[in-house]
Order: structure tokens, then sequence, then C-alpha cells
């Protein structure tokens, strides 16, 4: 059985031991977290850190601040999709010389489209928005569609209404 890319981030970022007491408390938000990295995969940027290492942190300083006050896994989950919609702050495409692809948000995971390229192209983040407005809340809610299970989806985002504060 091969490791998942989350257990490979969360040992490569140091996160593991940051993790471990959240999954204790709600085994569920592991298979988010799981399903989350690998939908985004390690190489998409938007700043100097893979953005799946920013959700994660910022997941776990949520969770670190709710815990004592109750809802820490509903905090955990308003951390993780926060920044849902930096997927659609650039766009990211396949280069080899003047040839290109374009990874279009949502469509499929970011580590599949690595994977069907050809060899010779390299993958990288392109400083161009992608086309049409994207809300902070609609991008959580799209992420949150293609990786949660239907139980997840229904218990985080319906009943307990994690994109409630995001922006619209």
């Amino acid at each position: 059985m091969s490791t998942s890319l989350f257990r490979q981030v969360a040992k490569e970022y140091k996160l593991s031991a940051k993790l471990s007491p959240v999954f204790n408390l709600s085994p569920d938000l592991d298979d988010a977290c799981t399903r989350v990295v690998d939908f985004i995969g390690v190489n998409f940027r938007v700043r100097e850190e893979p953005l799946v290492k920013e959700m994660l942190v910022d997941a776990i300083t949520a969770w670190r601040a709710a815990r004592k006050h109750g809802d820490a896994n509903v905090a955990f989950m308003k951390g993780l999709f926060g920044r849902a919609h930096d997927l659609y702050t650039m766009r990211y495409a396949a280069f080899k010389g003047e040839k290109y692809t374009v990874w279009y948000p949502f469509n499929e995971p970011i580590p599949a489209f690595e994977q069907r390229q050809a060899p010779g192209y390299v993958c990288q983040v392109v400083n161009e928005p992608v086309p049409g407005t994207v809300t902070q809340r609609s991008a959580a809610f799209q992420l949150a569609a293609r990786v949660l299970t239907g139980h997840s989806f229904c218990r985080y985002f319906e009943a307990y209404d994690v994109a409630r504060d995001f922006a619209h």
C-alpha cells in the first residue's frame, strides 16, 4: 500500500504532530485532508509555500483557536477551505516551448493533470487570473463538493454551514 500524498505533505512540512490531536478528536477530518491534498497536489503555489500546506496550517490554527470553545472540527474545516479561492487566483499550465496545456479549475485533480502531460512538459502557475469572478464562498463549495464524501459535505457545509462567513 502506497503512502498517500497527504501523509507525505504532513511529514515533509512537519505537520504530523500538530495534526495528531485533531484527528484523535475528529477522525473524519483525516479523510477530508487526504482528499483535499490528493485533489490539489503539492505543486500548486500562489505564494512561496504549496497551497495545500497553507490550507493545512490555516486549519490547524483555526482548530487551536476554537478547541476550548467547542466546534473545533468546524473551525478546522473553515480553516482548511478558507483558501480554496486561491485555486482561481492564477492559472496552472503545462509548458513545452511554445506549446502549453491549461488545467481547468475543478475539472480534474491537479496531480492527474500533471501525470497525463507528455514527457518534457513542465507544470507551473502562470500569473494570469482565471476568467470570471469567483468568490471565496463559491470556491469553498466547489472544492468541497469535489473532494468530500456526501456525509462529510452535508455535515460541514449544510448542517454546520462552514462557508457562512466566507466572502460572497
